[in-house]
């Protein structure tokens, strides 16, 4: 039976942790699903486990509010752990809620749970609370199926979750443009990605699910901030090259990227600037991350020199460490793609397989005042439907293809450094 409560989320006294990792494993009961955790006061402290707290197994309703299940609940144990089983079939869109001397949090699950799992997750406090609202939105507009928790995970961080978990509309902002990003990315694959894209999108979901999984998991063991840092970073640059990994082309997989990351930043435009920083930081490093690989490999592609191939080997190297540094920093941001792009440029320009004129009149042609990157930069700008920046990014390719044909017939250039040149030209304007 479930009982409709609404919660509110004030600011936790104690933090939640999860031990272990989200998983299938086989469950000794095959008529409920297990949860598996444990309490903790805080993370910046030793972690000190607290006892007597209650867990409660809920759902989220088609309107957006948390209906927890009569008798599906626990308390922690003298050493604040708990484990709390649940029959999985008699809802969806569960959450873990846990209260402690009248503070609460919450965590969701994966929208995929059956009877028989074990379920762990990482540490629940203030950041997964959030999370769990803008989830709730997501259910309640109908989206729930259509973003993954990666994306939620991405995108909500500890410099955003304060202004998100006690902001409705703000939970609501996050919802609408992390569907609408995951609307672009759907979009994206069924149309420029070759070799059934529909096969490879959902490869790339499914390692993004193992993504998540391994950021529990090791957050969940994570004895330090250090620790859990490198577990995001780790996780982020997972993400960034599932699409690679699904057996994406790696320029297409960095287009894929920014499209999803544009689109989102896109769709939260009318928030604070700290929230927009801290969505861009996220964006802009998986960007980063992206791009790198696919100049990289296309760099291999063409008969470029080892030096050559080196320098921008260490240009993206430099681009990465700039583009954490900017924090999401609109103009750092720019600063760093720009120079990214420059030293790449310079790695062309001075390479003897490559005609540093064709570099040059290409650049200077999409950069000028009518030039198909001006173009993009304006439309792309404020796009924030799936369609429309589907549009805006394959008009750029065009032209920046077809300006790349018009300078090719002075040049002596194989065809394959013709290729693998104009794709770096492409990719290193994709986000500058």
């Amino acid at each position: 039976m479930l009982t409709n409560k609404f919660y509110k989320y004030p600011i936790m006294i104690l933090m939640l942790a999860v031990i272990g990792f989200a998983c299938s494993d086989s469950n000794n009961n095959s008529d409920s699903a297990t949860v598996n955790g444990s309490v903790e006061q805080s993370q910046a402290k030793a972690k000190t486990l607290t006892e007597g707290t209650v867990v409660t197994m809920a759902t989220v309703t088609a309107n957006g509010s948390i209906n927890t299940i009569e008798g599906a609940e626990t308390t922690t144990d003298a050493n604040g752990k708990f484990s709390l089983s649940f029959d999985a079939s008699t809802a969806q869109n569960y959450v873990v809620v846990a209260e402690n001397n009248g503070a609460e949090a919450m965590g969701f699950l994966s929208t995929q749970v059956e009877n028989g799992q074990s379920i762990q997750l990482k540490p629940i406090d203030t950041e997964s609370t959030a999370e769990s609202n803008v989830f709730a939105r997501l259910v309640a507009q109908g989206d729930a199926d259509l973003v993954t928790k990666s994306d939620i995970e991405a995108m909500v961080t500890s410099t955003n979750e304060s202004e998100v978990r006690n902001s409705a509309s703000l939970a609501s902002q996050f919802a609408v443009a992390l569907a609408s990003s995951a609307e672009a990315r759907a979009d994206f694959f069924a149309n420029e990605v070759e070799g059934n894209g529909e096969e490879k999108l959902n490869a790339t979901l499914e390692i993004l699910a193992d993504a998540q999984t391994r950021l529990e998991a090791d957050l969940s063991a994570a004895s330090s901030t250090q620790a859990e840092t490198e577990a995001y970073d780790l996780f982020l640059e997972t993400s960034a090259n599932a699409f690679v990994s699904a057996g994406v082309e790696a320029n297409k997989a960095a287009q894929a990227i920014e499209i999803w990351g544009r689109v989102l930043v896109n769709n939260i435009n009318s928030a604070s600037t700290e929230i927009k920083n801290s969505v861009r930081s996220q964006t802009s490093i998986m960007a980063g991350i992206a791009i790198d690989a696919a100049v990289r490999a296309e760099a291999e592609a063409s008969e470029m020199s080892n030096e050559s191939k080196q320098a921008i080997a260490d240009a993206g190297v430099q681009l990465k460490a700039a583009l954490r540094t900017a924090v999401g920093v609109k103009a750092d941001v720019e600063a760093a793609f720009e120079n990214y792009q420059e030293e790449v440029q310079t790695a062309m320009e001075n390479d003897s397989s490559i005609e540093a004129n064709f570099v040059v009149s290409v650049n200077t042609e999409i950069n000028s005042q009518t030039g198909a990157k001006t173009i993009f930069e304006n439309a792309i700008s404020s796009t924030t439907s799936a369609d429309v920046a589907l549009t805006v990014f394959a008009t750029f390719f065009s032209d920046v293809q077809s300006t790349s044909e018009d300078n090719a017939s002075a040049t002596s250039m194989s065809s394959a450094t013709l290729e693998a040149a104009t794709n770096i030209i492409i990719l290193t304007n994709l986000a500058s």
